[in-house]
């Protein structure tokens, strides 16, 4: 199983978890979380089964899920364990919610909180759901936001080059909008967008 595989397995529950609110996914996610930073985890039987299945780097051992990190190599390793702990921050801070659906603002929302968890894939995989069926007026204001969580995740990988080119284009995408969209400020956001590009604003803030 290799790096991208295991983001998108993670990205996957958890934005299924949130568009409706599956319980069985937030059972796998919590699972995994908790094998990874604390050694091992308890989940019900079916959970473990499916698990065990889907995620090659997990074994079991009397009824725990245990993750099995000597078959990464230490950047996955890394990754794992801060990814996880990100995840177990967002889903404590996350509370009761509605699930997000189909709803454009929900989504929209839902991603603010991804983004400033530092979930930046997981912005891009949340609202590329709504984008894809979205052929109205806010197609480029999805577009644009999905563009500002690939921007980070590359960021964050030290791809310069790639993290320049989306903010770029986020920018001249947000060009036709104005005022307040979904509770996002556009004239406030293309301003720290441009900051950003100047290096004068952290754009793992932007939103």
């Amino acid at each position: 199983m290799n790096f991208f595989e295991i983001r998108d397995r993670f990205a996957d529950n958890l934005c299924d978890f949130l568009r409706e609110k599956d319980e069985n996914a937030l059972q796998k996610l919590d699972a995994v979380i908790k094998a990874i930073l604390y050694g091992k985890a308890e989940a019900p039987e079916k959970v473990r089964e499916e698990l065990l299945s889907e995620f090659p780097l997990l074994t079991e051992d009397k009824g725990f899920i245990l993750f099995d990190l000597s078959q990464v190599d230490p950047f996955t390793e890394i990754y794992l364990k801060e990814k996880a702990k990100r995840y177990e921050n967002f889903l404590k801070g996350l509370g009761d919610f509605e699930p997000v659906g189909e709803d454009i603002e929900k989504n929209v929302l839902m991603a603010k909180e991804l983004f400033r968890a530092g979930l930046f894939f997981e912005v891009h995989e949340i609202l590329e759901h709504v984008w894809m069926v979205e052929f109205g007026s806010v197609r480029e204001f999805l577009q644009a936001l999905i563009q500002l969580g690939a921007a980070c995740y590359h960021l964050e990988n030290y791809n310069e080059k790639g993290y320049r080119q989306l903010l770029e284009n986020a920018l001249e995408l947000l060009q036709r909008y104005s005022g307040v969209l979904y509770g996002i400020d556009i004239a406030e956001l293309r301003s720290k967008i441009k900051m950003a590009l100047e290096g004068r604003f952290d754009a793992t803030k932007l939103l």
